[in-house]
C-alpha cells in the first residue's frame, strides 16, 4: 500500500494507475463501485479535502458531477433525486463548514427514510491532532464530524485504513438498502492512497435486498379480516403515504380499493397517488372530506403511511375507535396501531393481499344502471371497479378568509395546476406555499414531493433541481431525434415562497449551469408568511419581525441570468398565461407571483 499524503488531485491522469503498475487510486475505486451499483449523479461542493473524490468522479464516465452552490443544496438535490427514482444518490462535501452544512439535508433524509450516501472529505491523517486546517477528528479539542453525522444517518464509517474501503462501503451500502442515509468519512490522504488493482472493483451490482419480510401468514390473516369486514358491510378506508408514493403500486392499489369497496385518502407525502375517487389529503393541510372518510371508517388500512402528526393531525380521537392495520417497511408513528405488517416490497405485498382477499369474497355485482369501469392488476386480471356500497366523499376544501391585494395562493396554485403538462413532477416547499400546493393543486398523473420530515425552507428548490438534472437524459443522447423528443419531456415544477428563495433560491444558478428542465415558481409576499400569520394569531400585540422590505425577485433574476426566461405576474390571468408560456419552454425558467402578505393558508390550526 502506498499513501500519498500530500496528493493534490490527478486531473486527466489514466485512472488505471499506469504511473504505478497494478495500482488504482482509492477514490477511483470508490467511484467505480458507486457507478456499478447504479449511482448516476454525484452532487456536492468542491473543496481541498474532497478534491480527489471530485477528480475521480469526473473521470468515471458513468457518473455525472453536479456542483451546487451550498452543501445543504447538494444534499437536498441528492435527496430529491432518490425520491423520484427510488435509487440511492451521493453527496460529496469537504471538511469544516462544508461538512457541517450538509447535516440539515441529511437530517431530512433520515427522518423521511431517503437513502443518500454522504462522502465527507477530512484533513489528512498526519495533521489530525496537530492543528490541521479543518481537523474534525480530535475531539474534544476539535469538532467530531463522525459524532455529528451519527445523529442524522444510519451508519458512519471513518476510513482510516485504505485497505478497508470495501468493508466500509459494503457496510454503508447495506444501510442504504434498508432505506436510511449513510456516510463515509475519508481523510484526504486516504482518498489518494493507491490500492492493488486486483482489489474487488464492484463491477457487478450488489445483490438485491431479499424480500424476507413478506410473511404470507400475516397477509393471509389480514385478508381473512378484510374479507370478513367487506362481507359484514363495514366501512373501510385505505390510507396511502410517502413510502407508497415512491413504490408506485398503482395497479395494485386500484385493485385493493376495488376489492374492498374502500374509501381512499392520502397523506401529504402520498398525494401523487390520489385519483378522482380519492377523498383528499389528510393532516393539518388536508381536506375535510378526507377527514370524514377516516372518521367514518370502522377499518383503516394504512399502506406505506407512517401516520405521523402531519399525516393524522385532528384525527387522533377518531382513530382510537378504529381498527388500524399498517403495512409498510417502516413502523408507524401512531401508538396503539392494532397490527403492523412489515414488508420490504410494498408492490408485491399489495399484489399478494389483493389476490388473497379476492379469493375469499365473491366479486361485487354491478348494480343496475351503474356505470362500470375496470382496472388491471399486476397479474393481468381485470376486475370491476364499481363499488357496491362505499360512500363517496367529494373533495371539500378548508375555507380561508379573502385577502388582498393580489391573487390568493389558492388562485395561483389552481391556475398553475390547470396548465401543468401531463406527467409533470412538482416539488412544494414548506410554509404557506406548501400548504396551498398540498391543498389546492389539482390531482394529476405526475409525481408530487413535499418534505415534512424536518420541513426545512428552501429544500424543494434544491431537491427539485437535483431531481430534474439527475433524470434529464438529453445531454447523454447523441441522436438528434432523441434529443428533440427528450426536449419535450415533462419538466419539474418547484413551488416555493420568497422566504425559501432567499434561503436557498440561488441553486437556480445550478439549474442554469446544467440546463435543468425546471420551472421555479416563487410566491412573493415579502414576508416569512406562515411565521407572520402565527405572529398575528398568537402574539397580536408584538411588533412583527417577519415582514420584509419589497424585493423584486423577478428583476434580479432577469438581470443575473441572461439565458433564463423570467416572468412576473400580479393577477390570475397573468399567472395562467405566464405559466403556460414557461411550461412550453425547455427551461430552466422562473415565474414570480405577487401575493398578499397576510393571507391565511389552508392550515387547520389557523382556521
Amino acid at each position: 500500500m502506498t499513501i500519498i499524503g500530500s496528493a493534490s488531485g490527478s486531473a486527466g491522469r489514466d485512472i488505471s494507475g499506469h504511473d504505478e503498475p497494478g495500482m488504482t487510486r482509492l477514490a477511483d475505486h470508490l467511484m467505480a463501485r458507486l457507478a456499478a451499483s447504479g449511482v448516476t449523479t454525484i452532487f456536492g461542493v468542491h473543496g481541498a479535502n474532497s478534491e480527489d473524490l471530485f477528480d475521480a468522479a469526473a473521470l468515471e464516465h458513468r457518473l455525472r458531477v453536479v456542483v451546487a452552490k451550498h452543501e445543504f443544496g447538494a444534499g437536498a438535490m441528492a435527496d430529491g433525486l432518490v425520491r423520484i427514482t427510488d435509487t440511492p444518490a451521493v453527496v460529496v462535501t469537504t471538511s469544516g463548514g462544508g461538512a457541517m452544512n450538509v447535516v440539515a439535508a441529511l437530517a431530512e433524509s433520515y427522518d423521511s427514510r431517503v437513502p443518500v450516501l454522504a462522502l465527507v472529505g477530512t484533513a489528512p491523517r498526519p495533521g489530525v491532532g496537530r492543528g490541521a486546517f479543518q481537523d474534525m477528528a480530535s475531539f474534544p479539542d476539535t469538532p467530531d464530524i463522525a459524532r455529528v453525522l451519527s445523529g442524522v444517518v444510519g451508519a458512519v464509517r471513518v476510513v482510516d485504513d485504505p485497505t478497508r474501503i470495501d468493508d466500509a462501503y459494503d457496510e454503508v451500502s447495506a444501510v442504504l438498502r434498508s432505506g436510511l442515509p449513510a456516510a463515509l468519512v475519508l481523510p484526504k490522504d486516504v482518498q489518494a492512497a493507491m490500492l492493488p488493482t486486483e482489489s474487488p472493483s464492484g463491477d457487478t451490482p450488489p445483490p438485491a435486498t431479499p424480500h424476507a419480510r413478506l410473511r404470507h401468514s400475516e397477509i393471509d390473516s389480514l385478508a381473512d379480516d378484510l374479507a370478513r369486514a367487506v362481507t359484514d358491510g363495514a366501512r373501510i378506508c385505505v390510507w396511502t403515504g410517502e413510502e407508497a408514493s415512491r413504490a408506485r403500486p398503482l395497479a395494485e392499489l386500484a385493485g385493493l380499493l376495488t376489492v374492498l369497496d374502500a374509501a381512499h385518502v392520502v397523506s401529504p407525502g402520498g398525494r401523487d397517488l390520489a385519483t378522482d375517487r380519492t377523498a383528499g389529503v389528510t393532516g393539518v393541510m388536508g381536506h375535510p372530506s378526507a377527514h370524514r372518510a377516516v372518521e367514518e371508517a370502522e377499518v383503516c388500512l394504512a399502506i406505506g403511511c407512517r401516520l405521523s402528526a402531519t399525516d393524522r393531525a385532528g384525527l387522533d380521537a377518531a382513530l382510537r375507535d378504529t381498527v388500524i392495520t399498517h403495512v409498510g417497511r417502516y413502523a408507524p408513528r401512531l401508538p396503539g396501531v392494532d397490527r403492523t405488517i412489515g414488508v420490504d416490497d410494498l408492490r408485491t405485498a399489495l399484489d399478494t393481499l389483493v389476490r388473497a382477499v379476492r379469493e375469499r369474497i365473491p366479486p361485487a355485482p354491478v348494480r343496475s344502471g351503474a356505470i362500470s369501469s375496470h382496472t388491471t392488476t399486476s397479474d393481468g386480471t381485470s376486475s370491476d371497479t364499481t363499488p357496491s356500497h362505499v360512500t363517496r366523499y367529494p373533495l371539500e376544501y378548508l375555507p380561508t378568509p379573502a385577502t388582498g391585494p393580489g391573487p390568493s395562493m389558492r388562485t395561483v396554485v389552481e391556475h398553475i395546476g390547470a396548465v401543468l403538462p401531463s406527467g409533470t413532477t412538482v416539488f412544494a416547499d414548506a410554509g404557506n406555499t406548501g400548504a396551498s400546493a398540498v391543498h389546492h393543486l389539482p390531482f394529476g398523473d405526475g409525481r408530487f414531493v413535499v418534505a415534512l420530515g424536518m420541513g426545512g425552507m428552501g429544500y424543494a428548490i434544491a431537491a427539485g433541481i437535483g431531481a430534474a438534472i439527475g433524470t434529464d437524459t438529453r445531454e447523454r443522447s447523441t441522436d438528434p431525434a432523441a434529443r428533440e423528443r427528450d426536449r419535450r419531456l415533462p419538466r419539474t415544477v418547484i413551488i416555493a415562497g420568497d422566504g425559501a428563495f432567499l434561503m436557498h433560491g440561488f441553486e437556480i444558478h445550478t439549474a442554469v449551469e446544467y440546463g435543468a428542465p425546471v420551472t421555479l415558481v416563487v410566491l412573493n409576499n415579502n414576508a416569512h408568511g406562515m411565521c407572520l400569520v402565527r405572529e398575528n394569531l398568537y402574539f397580536p400585540g408584538t411588533p412583527t419581525v417577519n415582514r420584509f422590505g419589497e424585493a423584486d425577485i423577478a428583476a434580479g433574476l432577469d438581470a443575473m441570468f441572461a439565458t433564463m426566461s423570467v416572468r412576473r405576474a400580479g393577477d390570475a390571468a397573468a399567472v395562467r398565461a405566464a405559466a403556460a408560456e414557461l411550461f412550453a419552454e425547455p427551461g430552466p425558467n422562473c415565474l414570480v407571483v405577487d401575493t398578499p402578505a397576510h393571507e391565511i393558508p389552508p392550515f387547520a390550526p389557523f382556521l
